[in-house]
């Protein structure tokens, strides 16, 4: 009988509906610690697309703001229209092959592994896919940021000449799945 071997690739931002992922998020541009909430609501896949509605709560100095935005998946990238860090982009290509670059203009970006490990206060994550950026090409700083298969984005650090940020996850909680 013949073995039949089937590679998964890991899912750096799965698309599940009920999923809460909550961050620390400090930066240059404001005093203390914001806490943000993703709710990740209203998944719809169709063969390799899938898309879910965010809504992102934002907590500073006990003051709340909601917003909401969507996250795209397709066969060739992951790309949200905000998040933690205040905006959009193209989080990573599909398949994340190390390497692999691309220019959000002025920015570039590459992936520098699938191998990298990264504690939070989450916890510690191992096999992480950790992209590089050089912002303006380089010469207007840099950021990193890590996905944890099976939970998606839990840390980034941003230095530009202007202004710096980090984010940190510090708790993920999965819906409770019912059999039938």
């Amino acid at each position: 009988m013949d073995t039949v071997r089937i590679r998964m690739d890991p899912d750096f931002f799965p698309l599940i509906s009920g999923m809460k992922l909550i961050y620390n998020h400090t930066s240059t541009e404001f005093e203390g610690v914001e806490v943000v909430e993703l709710l990740f609501q209203d998944v719809r896949a169709f063969r390799t697309d899938g898309m879910a509605r965010v809504q992102m709560t934002r907590t500073r100095k006990g003051q709340s703001k909601v917003e909401n935005y969507n996250v795209r998946k397709t066969a060739k990238e992951v790309i949200t229209e905000n998040g933690p860090i205040g905006w959009g982009r193209k989080e990573y290509p599909i398949p994340a092959v190390p390497g692999k670059e691309w220019i959000e203009d002025p920015d570039r970006h590459v992936v520098a592994s699938l191998e990298e490990a990264v504690q939070v206060p989450a916890g510690k994550f191992q096999r992480c896919l950790r992209v590089n950026t050089f912002i303006a090409g380089g010469d207007g700083g840099s950021a990193i940021r890590y996905y944890a298969p099976g939970v998606g984005y839990v840390y980034e650090e941003y230095s530009s000449e202007t202004s710096g940020s980090r984010v940190s996850l510090t708790q993920f909680q999965m819906p409770k799945f019912v059999r039938l």
